[in-house]
């Protein structure tokens, strides 16, 4: 194994350089305590720091036995936690086997990693908290500090309170307490500090001043104490372990050597002592006390239990309170939501009606626009990007989304979306995506708008390069003046509420979908069953009857020739009555056989000119040529998968309708294709018949639809028997399409029809 060129390894300069800075492995001490390491299972020596000697009369050397060193007591007690529990600080008193005096050793030791690390330090008092710890017990010391807690009505009034008491107790010239955000930088929110001094309450640190190994070990070992910066660090001999050719491990250390970079950052800050109480929340770290002193503060070990307790404490006040707001907050939406969920089952079509639920909606995730995204069409309210982008959103997470993904969250749509301009997004710039595995609906987007904030960093948040001996490295900042930034193109970053309230929509319109999907399916097998009794029906009593018809007919015609000269004109008047009713029963006779054979008949897809079936079903109304007052006009030649009879068929009453309610001079047909102006990116096609006829109401475009219902006398129009309409509804619904009329009196007709699945 070759060694790497050290002038090459440091020529690369980036903000991980110091996240792999082996912080745990310092090889040193602080030198206001000492260190020593035993193997577990013989409790041998196997490093001690280079100043036991102010802690023991010999100095002892690698293989030395514990119980040389220490008396019975100590040993016995010694020995129970190196069989106890791993990676737990034991604070204790010890005493050494051999020494002039009989004081005992302030001490703790853990199990960390095969070995058994006991700490000693100083047993006098080292600063000017001791007075008061003497005057107060640790008891009533947390018992103030309790009382003061519980008296805080709100979240600023508790950062308060926790830096206030911590000072009181440690004696700290400031203490600050520091919050980590999500991207792990990090803002001062609460603050006690002596006169005099600068305030640092809502500042911010960039998440690079903490880097990522520290806050691992920050939340093993929750205070971490720093006697003086310009103390000289005492090594640890052997610095590797024999045996494993490793050095010591000192995450859990009381007094470990602090490094290079972080003194010379604290340096920089004109600090001289720190002390870090740790506040972990759901085994996270959720921020820090931080401790800063102008002059050498070493703590001792009562100090600083009393603050690792604080800070349990404080944790534990922090995670209620937030916890509580937390709830209050998800009560409230959570009202909202049930509201939708109610809306939801009581609306036919609930997203063709989202703006009946947007209010409710809106407020579930705190949002400022929505998307419901289905196949076809997509449905806008509130403020969202252009249906392009919205479109673009959508494709990258179909591309981005592992399986099973139920929501996604940015806020920052460019950061995170490429291609989308900031016209495209309007004011949009934070997206909450929830997908839903349904067919009438595959995403609903939500929106959030720009939120335009300046962040006040202690200094400029960039980290310098500046040369060293072994060639470039990162150095802490210098200046720690008030630097202010001013950030666009962001929302306001989504919650842990807003993603959980996302989840719990997900979860209820899933289990609703499903639903309302098994009830769909069962109605339309009873619908289906029906529909084909009924046509069943139809067909049998419509072929049934044409014979009677048939006969009256026929009995009519034989009346008028028997009475010849005989009859009156009253006779002639009853029996002429009398045929054109029988025809007019033909006629609904005849529609409905055809309206039952439309439903009976098996469709059969093949692809279908457009051209050529309209010529064919032109050339059935109005024969061969076309009459010289008729004017057919064909737009495209499209291909239709559909099936080529019922096709013919409903062009052919498409377009008869056209021609039949029709006064103008030039009866004028156009027969073409478009895409759906009302569909949001849709490639749905959607076929037209246009006339210059008399038009039709708005009020009456449904009803035209049904089956007999004429708008207008028997004998106008040349009569017919109202079923045209119906009978071509019914070939576009077994298509599975939709067939709509866009009309006004006296501006002619357009039927616009798809022979597709729309939603």
């Amino acid at each position: 194994m070759t060694n790497a060129d050290p002038n090459e390894r440091n020529s690369s300069v980036d903000l991980t350089n110091c996240d792999r800075e082996p912080i745990h492995l310092a090889g040193a001490v602080q030198p206001h305590g000492a260190l020593l390491a035993f193997q577990l299972g013989n409790l041998t020596l196997r490093h001690a720091s280079a100043n036991i000697l102010q802690w023991l009369d010999v100095m002892p050397v690698v293989g030395t036995p514990l119980d040389t060193l220490f008396d019975d007591d100590s040993v016995a007690l010694l020995t129970r936690i190196a069989t106890g529990l791993r990676g737990v600080v034991r604070p204790l008193k010890i005493r050494a086997r051999e020494g002039e005096t009989d004081q005992s050793i302030s001490a703790a030791a853990h199990v960390y990693k095969g070995m058994l690390v006991v700490e000693l330090e100083e047993t006098q008092p080292t600063n000017g908290s001791a007075e008061l710890l003497e005057e107060l017990s640790l008891p009533l010391q947390l018992t103030k500090a309790n009382q003061r807690l519980q008296q805080c009505l709100n979240l600023p009034d508790l950062y308060q309170a926790i830096t206030d008491e911590i000072r009181d107790m440690s004696g700290f010239d400031r203490v600050m307490l520091y919050r980590f955000a999500e991207d792990n930088h990090g803002e001062v929110i609460g603050e006690s500090v002596v006169e005099g001094k600068e305030a640092f309450l809502g500042l911010h640190y960039p998440a690079t001043d903490i880097p990522e190994q520290a806050r691992r070990l920050y939340v093993l070992n929750t205070v971490r104490s720093i006697g003086d910066v310009n103390a000289t660090p005492v090594p640890i001999i052997p610095s590797c372990n024999a045996d494993t050719d490793t050095p010591l491990d000192l995450s859990l250390s009381c007094f470990r050597a602090v490094s290079p970079i972080h003194i010379e950052y604290l340096q920089n800050m004109g600090v001289r002592a720190s002390m870090s109480i740790s506040i972990v929340i759901d085994n996270r770290l959720w921020g820090l006390i931080a401790c800063h002193h102008y002059s050498a503060k070493p703590l001792r070990l009562e100090e600083r239990a009393a603050c690792e307790i604080m800070g349990l404490v404080a944790g534990n006040y922090l995670s209620a309170r937030v916890q509580s707001d937390v709830n209050s907050e998800r009560v409230r939406r959570r009202k909202h939501y049930h509201r939708v969920l109610d809306q939801f089952t009581r609306l036919t079509n609930v997203w063709q009606s989202v703006d009946e639920i947007w209010p409710d909606l809106r407020e579930i995730v705190q949002a400022n626009g929505v998307a419901v995204v289905a196949e076809r069409k997509t449905t806008v309210i509130g403020a969202t990007p252009s249906s392009r982008a919205i479109k673009t959103i959508v494709e990258q997470l179909e591309q981005q989304s592992e399986e099973g993904t139920k929501t996604w969250e940015t806020h920052s749509l460019t950061e995170a979306i490429g291609d989308l301009s900031p016209e495209e997004l309007g004011t949009a710039c934070g997206c909450l995506a929830v997908r839903l595995f349904a067919p009438d609906v595959n995403w609903l987007l939500f929106f959030r708008d720009e939120y335009i904030s300046e962040v006040t960093w202690a200094g400029n948040p960039e980290k310098s390069a500046v040369p060293s001996e072994d060639g470039i490295r990162l150095s802490p900042r210098k200046s720690f003046e008030q630097w202010k930034t001013t950030v666009h193109r962001q929302s306001r970053r989504w919650t842990l509420v807003d993603r959980e309230m996302a989840e719990e929509l997900h979860s209820g319109l899933m289990e609703l979908l499903s639903l309302r999907a098994a009830e769909l399916h069962r109605l339309n097998e009873e619908l289906a069953k029906i529909n084909a009794d009924l046509d069943a029906f139809a067909y049998a009593a419509s072929h049934d009857l044409r014979e009677p018809l048939r006969g009256i007919k026929q009995t009519v015609f034989l009346l008028k020739h028997e009475l010849g000269s005989n009859s009156n004109d009253t006779l002639n008047g009853r029996l002429g009555t009398l045929s054109k009713l029988a025809s007019r029963m033909d006629e609904l006779v005849q529609g409905l056989l055809r309206l039952s054979r439309v439903g009976q008949a098996n469709l059969e897809f093949e692809n279908v000119n457009l051209r050529e079936v309209v010529e064919e079903a032109v050339e059935m109304v109005v024969g061969r040529p076309t009459p010289q007052d008729i004017e057919v006009i064909i737009e495209g030649d499209a291909v239709l998968w559909a099936d080529y009879l019922c096709v013919r068929e409903l062009f052919t009453n498409l377009i008869s309708n056209g021609l039949k309610y029709n006064t103008s001079d030039v009866k004028r047909l156009t027969v073409g294709i478009s895409k759906d102006p009302d569909l949001s990116d849709s490639d749905v096609n959607v076929f037209y018949v246009r006339d210059n006829g008399i038009g039709i109401a708005p009020e009456t475009h449904q009803e035209v639809f049904q089956i007999f219902r004429r708008l207008h006398l028997p004998e106008q129009y040349g009569g017919g028997s109202g079923a045209g309409l119906t009978i071509s509804k019914k070939i576009v619904n077994r298509h599975g399409g939709k067939i709509w009329i866009d009309s006004e009196p006296g501006a002619g007709s357009t039927i616009l029809f798809t022979l597709e699945q729309v939603d």
